[in-house]
């Protein structure tokens, strides 16, 4: 009886873990699609970034291996909160949509500007080291983005879900009160995301970082030239 037991408390596991791995790989496809290939995959979109639940499961990638069950799991799920659900009240069809984390700069993403810098006293990038001399030199880039992605605080601080990977090595706190005086833009996403779309080339220069130090609390150097006045975000 207790073999069997033992038995059975392993296949649950296994079957608990192959679910698991199931939905991460769900979780995964949905932010390919929603935030960089909806336009190339031929999907119909709103402006806002929804997308029909059932053309998801129509295309390739997800037909004949997820369900709607599925989706609303690993939406339930999802504990940075990347994607939204809704109700299309035209149709009455359910749609999906990602938070943010888009390269299509069509989806006019949900989020609100950022005016007042006190509101976040806290506001920094996560990275890895191997990144640091390139970001030092150019600033942060957003990449094939349209943003680039700050936390309000570390990684499972009160109200932080999002904004940065759990295993970054660097933390890069950003002076925004000093990048806003310089007219650079904030946003803040549905899931407390903090968003911005750095300058015209999409860099938020490093002059803007007020402090660098990896995970362990060590303070890393910044060229002194780095902070000279400046009165424009070129």
């Amino acid at each position: 009886m207790a073999a069997r037991n033992i038995q059975h408390h392993r296949s649950n596991r296994g079957a608990s873990g192959n679910s698991n791995a199931r939905l991460i790989q769900l979780s995964k496809s949905l932010s390919w699609l929603l935030r960089h290939a909806v336009i190339k995959e031929g999907l119909q979109f709103q402006s806002d970034g929804y997308v029909f639940v059932d053309d998801v499961l129509r295309h390739r990638s997800f037909a004949n291996k997820y369900t709607i069950d599925d989706i609303h799991q690993c939406v339930a799920i999802d504990g940075k909160q990347r994607f939204g659900l809704k109700i299309d009240e035209t149709t009455g069809k359910e749609m999906i949509r990602a938070h943010q984390g888009h390269s299509l700069e069509e989806a006019n993403i949900d989020m609100r500007e950022i005016t007042d810098p006190t509101e976040y006293p806290t506001v920094l990038h996560g990275t890895y080291m191997r990144h640091w001399p390139s970001i030092r030199d150019k600033g942060l880039s957003k990449m094939n983005r349209t943003h680039i992605h700050f936390a309000p605080g570390l990684p499972k601080e009160s109200g932080v879900i999002s904004g940065m990977r759990s295993n970054a090595e660097l933390y890069i706190v950003i002076d925004m009160e000093k990048a806003l005086k310089d007219d650079f833009k904030f946003f803040v996403s549905n899931n407390n995301v903090i968003l911005c779309p750095g300058n015209e080339n999409g860099f938020l220069p490093a002059r803007y970082f007020r402090l660098v130090q990896n995970r362990h609390g060590e303070q890393l150097p910044l060229p002194v030239d780095l902070f000279k006045t400046t009165t424009s975000n070129e």
